[in-house]
């Protein structure tokens, strides 16, 4: 056998043994309830939760995004914590702490390689001129995680985790959907007249729990 064979028939066994292993870290990337909070503190907690967990911030700054009143407040080490003005629940999560860790060891600086692995496959998305990995919860859409990263090599500059629109037209859609929802609520509320001529006369009415 030549050398020139032998180097070749190395590299092909060398190939053949990478595949498994490549196969493998496909399947182990997924996404967890986890992944979609910081330091124990999800989307939806409670101001005051919040606060206990973070303790004192730097100092807090009111805004509107898209509509929507947010209080952000800013805290050590580049955490910013979104706080609904009207729900007084956490809705927006930035965290541009270099030595943050997320599961598996995401860091500032993780390759592309390395978050695919971990979230799984997803294609690059540009928001503002800014590009990240977007991935949504499993089980709750409206929950994203944001991956910034480098234009040039791709590697992580900062996480963000957010139930807040990304776009004019997705806070377009919410709001038409929050009006229907909110009329939906008064007439379960008894709040809008109801025609019940064509109901029975005998016995209560129940709509969704409440009796009229």
């Amino acid at each position: 056998m030549t050398k020139k064979i032998f180097v070749v028939l190395c590299a092909v066994v060398f190939l053949l043994g990478a595949l498994p292993v490549q196969g493998a870290a496909k399947e182990s990337a997924h996404l967890e309830d986890n992944d979609f909070s910081c330091r124990g503190i999800h989307l939806g907690d409670s101001e005051e939760k919040m606060l206990a967990v973070f303790g004192e911030p730097d100092f807090d700054k009111q805004v509107g995004v898209y509509g929507i009143g947010v209080i952000y407040y800013s805290f050590p080490k580049g955490l910013d914590v979104g706080v609904s003005v009207r729900r007084r629940e956490v809705v927006d999560i930035l965290i541009r702490d270099k030595e943050y860790q997320a599961r598996a060891g995401v860091r500032y600086g993780a390759t592309p390689y390395k978050i695919r692995t971990t979230y799984g496959e997803k294609g690059r998305a540009m928001l503002d001129g800014v590009i990240y990995y977007i991935y949504e919860h499993p089980e709750k859409p409206q929950e994203r995680l944001l991956l910034e990263v480098d234009s040039e090599n791709g590697s992580l500059r900062s996480f963000r985790i957010t139930s807040l629109p990304l776009t004019t037209d997705e806070a377009d859609r919410r709001a038409e959907e929050d009006e229907v929802s909110s009329d939906l609520s008064v007439i379960l509320a008894g709040e809008k007249e109801i025609d019940t001529g064509a109901m029975p006369e005998h016995g209560p009415v129940k709509i969704r729990g409440l009796e009229k």
